[in-house]
């Protein structure tokens, strides 16, 4: 990824708000911008990456999320510029998802370097049909949902993410945070995200760090 990254964070409605907020405020740590304001090492602050955000939805009106102030698009499905990473949050396991957005996300997958969604977002890109024959994982609470309405997926029971080519899938809202510095780290100077994590006082866990695996096990009870 040279030159400047261009991330991009659909809105779906009723999306939960810390799905996106956490993983974009944390790769956002990496901008010039950034950087400079907390006064990072010159060492480090050469290795900042510049970055342009988009912000997706099908106008330009706010968009309530499921909690938490209402959000503004600065682009619609229409109008998006193209995109190196395309973050997709998740909505209620049962939400309708307009054409308009899965025509969206069928046709941006194809051309993005990444594509990243957390929690139930993964089940837009199911509902799209672009993970079919993948591994892909969900919020443990969505996992029997997901796994019968769409069986051409290779849902991953464990794991706090799960990464299938160019297509990286968080489970829970907070696995989106821990996804999204697994990432950085696979891609960017380990010494700035080490800096970076400190900074934010937060230790991320690991892939198979998996705390939350015994929810399977009690939905399969009840």
């Amino acid at each position: 990824m040279k030159g400047t990254l261009h991330v991009g964070l659909l809105l779906p409605e009723s999306h939960q708000l810390l799905d996106g907020a956490g993983p974009i405020d944390m790769i956002t740590m990496l901008t010039p911008a950034f950087l400079d304001a907390c006064h990072a090492p010159p060492s480090l602050r050469d290795k900042a990456v510049p970055m342009e955000f988009h912000y997706i939805s099908h106008s330009l009106e706010p968009v309530s999320p499921a909690a938490g102030p209402r959000q503004l698009p600065t682009c619609t499905y229409a109008t998006c510029p193209p995109l190196n990473l395309l973050m997709i949050p998740g909505s209620p396991p049962d939400a309708h998802f307009s054409p308009e957005l899965i025509r969206f996300v069928q046709e941006r997958v194809n051309e993005v370097e990444i594509v990243m969604s957390i929690c139930t977002g993964s089940l837009i890109l199911a509902q799209a049909g672009v993970l079919n024959g993948k591994k892909a994982s969900t919020n443990k609470s969505a996992y029997k949902f997901a796994t019968e309405k769409f069986p051409q997926v290779q849902w991953m029971p464990k794991g706090r993410w799960t990464v299938d080519g160019k297509f990286w899938t968080g489970s829970g809202i907070t696995a989106g945070m821990d996804m999204m510095s697994a990432f950085l780290m696979s891609r960017y100077d380990h010494d700035l995200i080490k800096w970076l994590h400190a900074l934010a006082e937060f230790q991320p866990k690991q892939q198979d760090d998996d705390p939350f695996v015994w929810l399977l096990d009690d939905s399969h009870n009840h």
